[in-house]
């Protein structure tokens, strides 16, 4: 496999991938979604003036209750003034998962998708993921946004990407899927349990049997596998280095770093 030297800290190892780009030529500038403001009863005057001499700062904190309480989100300086993670990851067309998805996360990716393609139908979006994995059915609706959207969604594998999760990594644009050197990727049968009734059972047995159908055709698309491959390495859980996942087909390059 070809190997592309770039003249930074990092390189990408693949054969017709690309770097990910954050805009394409041509794409508008975004500047907003600019972070909110929270202002708790009982502020000190003093704190108050000050506030009120820095319009900026108005605009783009969180500002802290008097009792010394941290802010609601981290905030860094920046030329505007002070804005906190969320946006500026957002301002730079990044969404982050590093959490086990249920509904109310997968609400969160969905509506910062569907924002910055309503901001910007012409730029990339990227996905960095490190992430153990969580309810199939909320990883699907992710991936039925990533795929409606117009924007190219890419996805990059940070620690580690596990279970359903892998369907996200698996689902970015082509050539627009990348993991770290150290990152691992395991990816099995969905996983599941069954109570009640025997009608019940066999309903929840059904839906969990359609599942397995389901994601190993998935996997089967994203991976140019055969199914009888993926069911094969499905059938328990199969870890896989970065270099392992690219040889399977998960991702498509590998972006390098000095160990």
């Amino acid at each position: 496999m070809a190997s592309m030297a770039i003249s930074t800290p990092l390189a990408v190892r693949a054969s017709s991938a690309r770097l990910p780009s954050r805009r394409r030529s041509g794409a508008k500038s975004f500047v907003g979604l600019r972070g909110l403001q929270f202002v708790t009863p009982g502020i000190s005057s003093r704190l108050d003036e000050r506030i009120c001499s820095h319009s900026s700062l108005r605009q783009n904190t969180i500002v802290a209750a008097e009792n010394e309480n941290p802010p609601l989100m981290p905030a860094i300086m920046t030329p505007a003034g002070a804005l906190d993670l969320a946006t500026v990851l957002l301002g730079n067309r990044i969404i982050f998962i590093g959490q086990y998805i249920n509904s109310q996360v997968a609400q969160r990716v969905i509506s910062q998708l569907v924002t910055l393609a309503a901001v910007d139908e012409e730029g990339d979006i990227l996905i960095y993921l490190n992430c153990p994995g969580g309810s199939l059915y909320s990883i699907l609706a992710i991936y039925d946004c990533m795929s409606w959207i117009k924007p190219k969604v890419g996805t990059v594998c940070f620690g580690v990407v596990a279970s359903q999760a892998a369907i996200i990594l698996a689902g970015g644009e082509k050539g627009m899927r990348y993991a770290m050197p150290n990152a691992r990727v395991m990816i099995h049968q969905p996983q599941g349990g069954s109570e009640g009734n025997v009608e019940e059972v066999r309903r929840q047995v059904g839906e969990t049997i359609y599942a397995r159908d389901k994601v190993d055709k998935m996997f089967a698309a994203f991976t140019g596998q055969t199914l009888d491959m993926v069911q094969q390495w499905t059938e328990r859980d199969r870890f896989m280095s970065s270099s392992e996942a690219m040889d399977f087909g998960l991702v498509d390059a590998l972006l390098e770093t000095r160990y």
